[in-house]
């Protein structure tokens, strides 16, 4: 984003893997220096446990390292529906910042209105508008393209993952999408010549090669005004950067929203797409549905507490399609950072992830 005051980190995504929670940064501008409380989170119509991130507005350089004087250490957090059933949120002892709504009984459904309150430490009450949750269409099988860049631009070549899904015949249907994956990298050297750039450390090969995750933009958004009842078809969600040869991990997740939601998301996008031009919209707090509950109720706080139904797919790219030469000719030691896997990508893993489907 090109606004170059205080900004404030958010996580968003939800992105569940087992019970570990893989995390999606966030940016969104804020213009005043007041610090304000800033809520992130959704409930799904897939099994708990959900995350909430609460946090005051700040500027955040990492969204796993949350300074402790901007994570909210001691909030009291429940979530509800509107038949009256409410689970309180547990605070999570490694990073404070988080609570998870574990219950079972109060798993998303689509149809019911979910809310959520919160009681900070200072005694101060916010209430989230109740989020209805809307059906979602089902997501066809990803379609992949390998698709090469300009090389005078100095870019990764992309798989270019689309997808494909049947809008209902009602109106009023609202989409989101976010893509992540775990997209092969190598380090110190090129495990696949021979010999390699340079010797292998005790440990081998291993080292050299791993996992790394990778997001897709968040406020990728649509509306059916305009296609009621037509197919979603071949629409572009994500262009993976490729930096190695070897299979790739992807997933695409298909949520539905409320208009709420949507015009929140697609204020979202605005922000994130400014390019400093004249006709840019001006930079903003974007605020969303939570707002300061008893006599002050103008008070809102940025970030949004959601409700979406949600359908997804997997797909594991081969990548042995690529010409392991023309690849190395083209791009050489580039995207291959001097030590290894731990060094260069913290977050990385050495075993492909579990869970996706097996390379055709």
């Amino acid at each position: 984003m090109t606004n170059r005051s205080i900004h404030s980190t958010v996580t968003i995504g939800l992105l569940l893997f087992g019970l570990t929670a893989c995390i999606e940064p966030v940016s969104l501008p804020i213009r005043q220096t007041e610090r304000r409380l800033v809520v992130e989170g959704l409930i799904t119509n897939e099994p708990p446990p959900y995350p909430i991130k609460l946090t005051y507005s700040g500027n955040l350089q990492s969204n796993l390292l949350i300074p402790e004087e901007l994570a909210i250490n001691g909030a009291v957090a429940f979530v509800s529906d509107d038949e009256g059933n409410r689970a309180r949120l547990e605070q999570d002892p490694l990073n404070p910042a988080f609570y998870w709504m574990r219950d079972p009984a109060l798993r998303g459904q689509p149809g019911r209105r979910y809310s959520l309150s919160v009681q900070l430490p200072d005694g101060q009450q916010y209430v989230s508008k109740p989020e209805l949750m809307t059906p979602i269409a089902a997501l066809e099988p990803l379609d992949v393209r390998y698709r090469r860049q300009r090389q005078d631009l100095a870019q990764s070549d992309v798989y270019d993952i689309r997808i494909n899904t049947q809008d209902p015949a009602t109106p009023g249907n609202y989409y989101r999408w976010a893509s992540y994956g775990y997209l092969l990298r190598w380090a110190g050297t090129d495990p696949l010549s021979n010999p390699p750039f340079n010797a292998p450390d005790p440990r081998g090969c291993s080292v050299c090669t791993c996992w790394v995750p990778y997001y897709g933009p968040l406020g990728e958004v649509l509306s059916d005004a305009l296609i009621n009842g037509n197919r979603i078809a071949n629409r572009l969600v994500w262009s993976a950067p490729v930096y190695a040869i070897g299979p790739h991990y992807v997933e695409v997740r298909q949520f539905s929203l409320t208009r709420d939601a949507f015009q929140y998301w697609q204020r979202y996008e605005q922000q994130s797409n400014r390019t400093g031009s004249l006709f840019d919209a001006q930079p903003a707090s974007i605020e969303g549905n939570v707002r300061q509950a008893g006599d002050d109720t103008t008070r809102l706080a940025l970030g949004y507490f959601g409700a979406s139904a949600v359908s997804r797919q997997r797909v594991t790219i081969p990548g042995d399609t690529i010409n392991y030469a023309r690849f190395m000719i083209r791009f050489g030691k580039k995207f291959i950072p001097p030590g290894n896997c731990l060094s260069a990508y913290p977050q990385s893993r050495f075993e492909p992830p579990l869970g996706w489907p097996p390379r055709p």
